[in-house]
């Protein structure tokens, strides 16, 4: 301890290297904890917002106590959560936390946000939604996120409601939480293998340095248990220091994080914070594992004394661990898809996408000799000779410093196959209405109040399907109206007088199927009916005159009303009041919650991708200079010799700059695969032909060579600090 200690203390660059490794240590604890804090975020948001899934309280019928609908609402492009709720039984209905109290009919409980906006707009726009007297605020712990706009309203009667045992808490994780599920646990998949590059980089910075004073005390007599301690002691007064530090750093990480807003909201303070236990297993273990991947760096020393300074050669058969990697990963694919093995399939998944990482890093350094070969046999100057010898000579040394940025470009370049086609899976709304209606479906009430309400056309369909006894042409979507009037709301349609079909020339339909909750209404369509030009702009393939099918009069499932920027609050106040429990589509809110979510991934994207190269860039330019620190006495001699420094530099920046060019394609061409493998996650009936690549994915190994290159730059001062005496003093 005291020789350990004493070196440490005396010897100016092994300093150097512990503040390394502790800030690489630091980083990578701090990361892992931030990442391992985000499923927990998003768990404890599902938590709160549990009590809103209609069957929370699936049970018997005699605990189904309550009905409860529950609708999205907008105002001035936020998003509203609406629930009206109505009693089916007497006796106390259970409540979650932060729901003082169920509200009976005439009572409304709001958001502490919605309330004073309520309380700050007319109420035709905002207010007459919410009918009843406000008897009190949602608290924090039945919001997903501070500023939440929320309703509770009390009813006589939900028609439209599902029964539940009350407002109690159940189960209800999104479409777009489960996407950040995934994100989260490949993102800490794929972002610590940057941060241990790092840590490695930074422990192997005196490496050389450290082999050869280690066997010369060897071979004065130490003992292999001694110097195991004493590269103990060395390596674990850094890894320690940088655990409590990346310990630290956690709450600034998780306050800055809770700003970062996802699916139309921020965080609570709370949120990203991860439990003790997760705190003290990742502050223990990160310093374990770099004293431990330490020891296992002196079995020459131990060993073989006399042969540290041997030259270490990468096997061919390292590249076989690339396609192991990869069969795994599509074995994860199909365990998920097919949910055979619970959450055993993620972890597969998961060791697959890791395991193709790991697997681009052990066989880097096989195409790092065969390109040093290369250029050794058909060099041109001195700088590529030497930059060729040392690849083709000590490739996994040569390598070392390209891992991080290798990692980049998989990372980068899988992001980027993903997000294209995310886009197209979050989309919202197609082209079937027009740009200002809102549609109200699941109508069954009467819509005189709402005519009364509004001065806006009320336009009542019947959506359906169109069938015949062709099974190749039944279940088109069919809506059922007259045509002047669903001209106005419905897109592409064009009408001329008399009584029609306005359909595609394939379409042709015997009857009408529409389908209601106490069953479906059939009505037979005459045996020949007109049939007029109509392309379809979304899910409606055909529009049917009501004329037609006279069986139809006087029924309606869908209801929309026509806007304009002025009245269109006006207008969807009116809707709500009148027609309680009916499930709304407003067309500019889908479009922007779909934008807002495709905001979300773009921001985690970039937010992913920067760290990665960030840490891919610091690890290349500690890798750098710890390249010419461990071959100090070598450049020394060769300056001596009379070489000049700007020849030593330019192969410096070769032995960087040519592995990674090598490299980065198979790692862009690998995150391309991996990143459609997990786009077929849930979809186990799509093929890898049905997403799209743009050429953004060749983006990542362009930015992966020119980060390479400023990287290589941090070797140029240390390498003008050598000098002749370097080598007499060596």
């Amino acid at each position: 301890m005291r020789l350990a200690l004493t070196v440490l203390r005396r010897d100016r660059r092994s300093q150097v290297a512990t503040v390394l490794v502790a800030l690489g240590v630091m980083i990578a604890v701090s990361l892992v904890l931030w990442l391992l804090a985000a499923p927990g975020g998003l768990e404890t948001r599902s938590d709160r917002a549990a009590w809103r899934a209609p069957w929370s309280g699936s049970g018997s019928s005699e605990a189904m106590k309550i009905n409860m609908a529950a609708t999205k609402d907008s105002f001035e492009g936020r998003l509203v959560e609406r629930f009206d709720v109505a009693r089916q039984k007497p006796g106390t209905v259970p409540v979650a936390a932060g729901i003082a109290r169920f509200p009976e009919s005439g009572e409304v409980l709001l958001s502490p946000a919605l309330a004073e906006l309520v309380r700050g707009t007319a109420p035709e726009r905002l207010g007459n939604r919410f009918p009843g007297k406000v008897i009190g605020e949602l608290g924090p712990e039945a919001l997903q996120f501070p500023g939440e706009l929320v309703a509770i309203i009390g009813r006589d009667a939900v028609s439209n409601g599902i029964p539940a045992a009350g407002l109690t808490a159940g189960w209800s994780t999104g479409s777009e939480q489960d996407m950040l599920y995934l994100l989260t646990r490949v993102g800490l998949v794929v972002l610590v293998a940057p941060c241990l590059v790092l840590v490695g980089s930074a422990a192997r910075l005196t490496a050389a340095k450290r082999e050869r004073r280690l066997a010369a005390l060897r071979l004065a007599g130490a003992t292999p248990r001694q110097v195991v301690q004493m590269t103990v002691i060395e390596t674990a007064v850094g890894a320690v220091a940088g655990s409590l530090l990346g310990v630290l750093l956690v709450r600034p990480f998780s306050y800055l994080t809770t700003m970062v807003p996802w699916a139309g909201g921020t965080w609570y303070p709370d949120d990203f914070v991860p439990g003790l236990p997760v705190v003290a297993a990742v502050a223990l273990l990160a310093p374990v594992l770099v004293v431990g991947a330490a020891i296992l760096g002196l079995r020459r020393v131990v060993t073989r004394p006399l042969a540290v300074e041997e030259q270490r050669k990468a096997r061919t058969a390292r590249l076989l661990l690339i396609g192991l990697a990869i069969a795994v990963l599509f074995v994860g694919v199909q365990a998920v898809n097919l949910r055979k093995y619970g959450s055993n399939g993620m972890l597969v998944l998961l060791a697959g996408v890791g395991g193709v990482a790991l697997a681009l890093v052990l066989g880097g350094p096989v195409v790092t000799g065969w390109v040093g070969r290369f250029f050794v046999g058909r060099w041109r100057g001195p700088a590529t000779l030497l930059a060729g010898r040392r690849l083709s000579g000590d490739p996994v040394a040569a390598f070392r410093g390209s891992a991080g940025v290798v990692l980049a470009v998989f990372t980068g370049s899988m992001a980027l196959t993903m997000l294209p086609s995310l886009q197209d899976r979050i989309q919202f709304v197609d082209q079937t209405w027009n740009r200002d209606v809102i549609i109200a479906s699941d109508v069954t009430t009467d819509l005189a109040p709402l005519r009364r309400a509004t001065t806006a056309p009320v336009v009542a369909m019947v959506e359906g399907r169109g069938s015949d006894s062709d099974p190749q042409r039944s279940g088109d979507r069919v809506i059922v109206g007259r045509c002047a009037e669903v001209a106005q709301v419905l897109n592409g349609l064009t009408c001329r007088p008399g009584a029609a079909v306005y359909a595609p020339e394939w379409f042709h339909a015997g009857q009408v199927e529409a389908g209601r909750q106490s069953g479906k209404v059939t009505a037979a369509l005459p045996a020949v009916y007109e049939t007029r030009p109509f392309r379809p702009q979304g899910s409606v393939t055909a529009v049917i005159d009501l004329d037609l099918v006279p069986a139809l009069a006087g029924q309606r499932t869908l209801v929309a009303l026509p806007t304009t920027p002025e009245n269109r609050d006006v207008v969807h106040t009116a809707i709500v009041g009148a027609l309680p429990g009916a499930r709304l589509l407003d067309t500019r809110i889908a479009d922007r919650w779909s934008d807002t979510l495709m905001g979300d991934l773009q921001r985690a994207t970039v937010i992913g991708l920067s760290i990665a190269a960030a840490l891919g860039a610091i690890g290349t330019a500690v890798a750098a200079a710890g390249s010419v620190i461990d071959r100090r006495r070598a450049f020394a001699a060769l300056i001596a010799a009379g070489t000049p420094v700007r020849v030593l530099a330019h192969a410096l920046r070769r032995e960087v700059v040519i592995p990674v060019i090598a490299v980065t394609m198979a790692a862009c061409g690998a995150g391309v695969l991996v990143g459609l493998a997990l786009l077929t996650v849930g979809r186990a009936a799509a093929s890898l032909g049905d997403f799209p690549i743009t050429a953004w994915v060749f983006a990542p190994p362009a930015v992966g060579v020119l980060v390479a290159l400023v990287a290589a730059l941090a070797c140029g001062p240390v390498l003008r600090g050598i000098s002749p005496r370097d080598y007499a003093s060596e």
